[in-house]
């Protein structure tokens, strides 16, 4: 995929993995109004009557969903929720739907006993389709967005021609930001091992980012070579270490996206925004994932 297309798709991605509850909804929301535009109705809680178990609705497709985001999904949870939400569906909205979507944050897919309920609830009712949506099926949708849309949610990407543009001014502006956190030299900084992309199941999209970071990382190289304090880069190389160990060690684990868009916001601080500066910070953080122990190295296979 390309750039921009590579770079959007992570920011979505780890905007699904983040919102919980009410975010999660509202995430949904905002992905289904910029897609279907008119066509697609949210529906809030609204006085003691609540949303009558409607979440949203498209028009055109006589579709139904219901949102649930939880912390942690729990099989009776789910079951429970989906039961109850559809039997009120049914009552509330029965005429107006013939298709009902279980939208959920599940990021590796439901439990066992949940697919078999929409199983049992497809076969008692043979007019109805069920499905269940997660990452995948949400991510059909955001790649049908125009670069407008992408813009008004995400910012503006990195692309190709910033990447050919990329000079020390832009990186100067990163290392400017990342100098305040340089820890003191401690350790040589060792070579990225062979397979390391692949070892840490990083997404398409990140893995593109890293390699089109990693085209432009001789720049980095250069840049320090010039600059006055010659420990920088290995000072920086440190820190980058240490707050890679800090966000492996939170509670509940990261997934190994979720660390590197953390990561992202950590060395590009406040001053995000234009493709410039997000394509210098995606070319320090890759170079940064050649050069240092950040991300998981990959293990050693036996003879």
């Amino acid at each position: 995929m390309n750039l921009q297309q590579a770079y959007y798709e992570q920011k979505f991605e780890n905007a699904f993995l983040r919102a919980k509850g009410d975010e999660f909804q509202t995430f949904f929301e905002r992905l289904m109004g910029l897609a279907y535009k008119a066509d697609f109705m949210a529906c809030r809680p609204w006085g003691n009557i609540g949303d009558r178990k409607n979440d949203g609705f498209l028009k055109s497709e006589r579709r139904l969903f219901q949102v649930y985001a939880p912390n942690e999904m729990k099989a009776k949870d789910a079951i429970d929720k989906i039961t109850e939400d559809f039997e009120g569906a049914k009552i509330h909205w029965g005429k107006h739907f013939d298709k009902w979507v279980f939208v959920h944050n599940a990021y590796d897919g439901l439990p066992p006993q949940v697919i078999e309920l929409l199983l049992n609830l497809k076969n008692i009712h043979p007019g109805i389709v069920f499905e269940h949506w997660n990452l995948e099926e949400l991510q059909k949708i955001f790649r049908s967005l125009s670069e407008e849309d992408c813009i008004s949610w995400f910012g503006f990407a990195p692309t190709e021609e910033t990447k050919a543009k990329l000079g020390f001014k832009e990186l100067q502006v990163v290392f400017e930001t990342l100098a305040s956190k340089a820890a003191p030299p401690s350790s040589t900084v060792q070579p990225v091992p062979q397979g390391k992309i692949e070892a840490n199941a990083l997404s398409e999209s990140v893995r593109d980012l890293i390699k089109s970071g990693m085209s432009k990382s001789p720049l980095v190289s250069a840049f320090l070579e010039t600059w006055y304090d010659e420990t920088l880069g290995e000072r920086l190389a440190v820190a980058f270490r240490n707050e890679y160990g800090r966000l492996r060690g939170t509670m509940p684990p990261m997934s190994p996206n979720e660390m590197f868009s953390e990561l992202q916001a950590w060395a590009g601080g406040k001053e995000r925004g234009t493709s410039e500066h997000e394509m210098a910070v995606l070319t320090v953080l890759a170079y940064y994932f050649e050069r240092c122990d950040i991300f998981e190295e990959p293990k050693a296979v036996r003879p």
